[in-house]
Formats: structure tokens, C-alpha cells, sequence
């Protein structure tokens, strides 16, 4: 059973890991590797920019809901969790490369919104009982963090929120339909 979680496992563990290599070895040189968008030398930042964070507290905020996210991911269909991350991460990376604002885009945040939407848009597209109640239980847990999809004047990426939750969503209208769903 412990095996199934592994891979979100693995994905905190390698945030948590690059995190301090940054901090202790870069002295936080690596976040240079996010999305700038529109710029070439921003386009690394596509791939890397959700294992990068700006602060211990940064990285920390993200921590539990990629977790807990993720573990639902993980405990559904063999394979989902993969998927879903494989194809959020660049389709997730490439809206900010194309569309955000011209700022430094790191954080594993737009992949806790590109599950998150995952998870709940699975209950309008597949509506069977298991699907509503993860989505619901999702939305209870974490549809407060909507809010960071709104523009801000901060440093907050509000534009990788919301190409996370959109990624998301299409993913969630791309699945199979199975049994399990």
C-alpha cells in the first residue's frame, strides 16, 4: 500500500532536496532557472520552475496540499498521479511562459492547482459517487486557495494558479472514464 504514494513521496522529497541544495550550495542562484516569460532563457524554467522556491516558508506552504493532493492522485488509478504530473508541469509552465507577467515564476503551487482542478473537474466530467466525493472533499480542504487565481500586486504568481487549474481541467476532460473514476 505504502508503495502506491511513492511518487508524490519522491516529488516532495526532490522539492525539499533541490530547495536545500539552493539554499546551502547556490545560495538561491537556481531560482534564476524559473519562467521569465517570452524570454528564451526562460524556458528551462518550464520543467524547473516547481521544484524552486523563493523561502524556506515558500516551500513550506506548498508542501501539504501538493502531499495531500497528490496522495489522492496517487491512491487512484496506477498511473494517474504520473500522468497528470507529466503533462501539468509543461502545459502548466508553457501558459505562464506565454501569457504571465514578466517576473521570475517558480513554485510547486501551480501543480497543487493543476491537481487540484484535476480532482474536482473529474466529478462534472466522469459524475460518479467516488469523483464527487473527492471533489467535494478537495473543495472543502482547499477551495479557500481559489482566491490566488485573482490578480495581486504581490510576488504571488496568480497567473501560474490559474494556468495550473485550467491544465487541470483539461486534463480532468481528457481522462478515461473507467470503473474506478
Amino acid at each position: 500500500m505504502f508503495r502506491r504514494f511513492t511518487p508524490i513521496l519522491l516529488l516532495v522529497a526532490t522539492c525539499w532536496a533541490v530547495f536545500f541544495v539552493n539554499v546551502l550550495v547556490f545560495q538561491g542562484q537556481l531560482n534564476r532557472f524559473g519562467i521569465i516569460p517570452r524570454q528564451v532563457y526562460g524556458l528551462p524554467g518550464i520543467v524547473c520552475s516547481p521544484f524552486l522556491h523563493a523561502s524556506f516558508q515558500h516551500l513550506a506552504a506548498n508542501t501539504i496540499p501538493l502531499l495531500v493532493l497528490g496522495a489522492i492522485l496517487c491512491s487512484r488509478r496506477p498511473g494517474e498521479f504520473l500522468a497528470v504530473t507529466l503533462a501539468g508541469i509543461p502545459l502548466t509552465g508553457s501558459l505562464i511562459w506565454l501569457l504571465a507577467r514578466n517576473a521570475d515564476h517558480i513554485g510547486a503551487s501551480s501543480l497543487v492547482f493543476c491537481y487540484f482542478g484535476y480532482l474536482t473537474a473529474l466529478a462534472w466530467f466522469h459524475r460518479t459517487f467516488f469523483t464527487v466525493v473527492v471533489a467535494v472533499l478537495c473543495f472543502f480542504a482547499y477551495g479557500g486557495m481559489l482566491t490566488g487565481i485573482l490578480p495581486n500586486a504581490g510576488p504571488i504568481s496568480w497567473e501560474g494558479h490559474l494556468a495550473g487549474l485550467l491544465v487541470g481541467v483539461f486534463l480532468a476532460r481528457l481522462a478515461p472514464k473507467t470503473k474506478s473514476a
